[in-house]
């Protein structure tokens, strides 16, 4: 009977070890980034593994979120800024623009403001940037860089469609979002195995 019951917990634990994964919470092991000659990218910059693509970011940026198992942690920040990558489509940045802007409305001292009105002084307050789109290829990829700036948040967006792909940033000056830039151009593709 012994042997039975303790097959019969060793089966349990075994289900329920697989049935609820653990986060990992060890220490990310940081790679050095092999990307040289892109400023200031240098040997103290470490490689971020995503799922199909890798990029880099500074030394002293730290994962925000715990890694899984084979893949370095979706979110890192460092003193300038913050930054997540994932699968899928990101966030529409123009859509936060858009929400940005109509909530910055200047109410005019004796003006109304109503839906579809602007204040009787004709003063709109526009503290967000339009949205600029580039696109570049690497590694026969095609991604688009969407960058805006509003409220004194400067963001990056970094996507694909084909592998659907991204990394977004946001930093809060215009010098931290030439950093983003730096960091954008490291992506780089795995080819998948053949």
């Amino acid at each position: 009977m012994k042997p039975v019951l303790g097959c019969l917990i060793l089966l349990c634990s075994l289900c329920l070890a697989c049935a609820h994964p653990v986060t990992s919470t060890t220490p990310v092991a940081l790679t050095r980034c092999p990307i040289a000659g892109v400023a200031p990218v240098d040997s103290s910059w470490h490689q971020v593994r995503a799922s199909g693509f890798t990029f880099c970011v500074p030394s002293r940026w730290r994962p925000s979120r715990p890694a899984s198992d084979s893949l370095d942690p979706r979110a890192w920040s460092g003193k300038e800024g913050s930054l997540v990558w994932g699968l899928g489509r990101p966030d529409s940045v123009g859509a936060h623009a858009r929400r940005a802007a109509e909530i910055s409305v200047s109410i005019v001292p004796g003006g109304t403001v109503g839906p579809g009105t602007v204040p009787s002084s004709g003063r709109v307050s526009a503290p967000c940037l339009e949205p600029t789109t580039t696109p570049y290829t690497v590694d026969s990829v095609v991604v688009v860089v969407t960058q805006t700036a509003c409220h004194g948040t400067w963001m990056t967006t970094a996507w694909s469609s084909t592998p659907a792909m991204y990394v977004q940033g946001e930093v809060h000056s215009p010098e931290q979002a030439q950093l983003l830039n730096a960091i954008v151009v490291t992506i780089r593709f795995i080819s998948p195995a053949r």
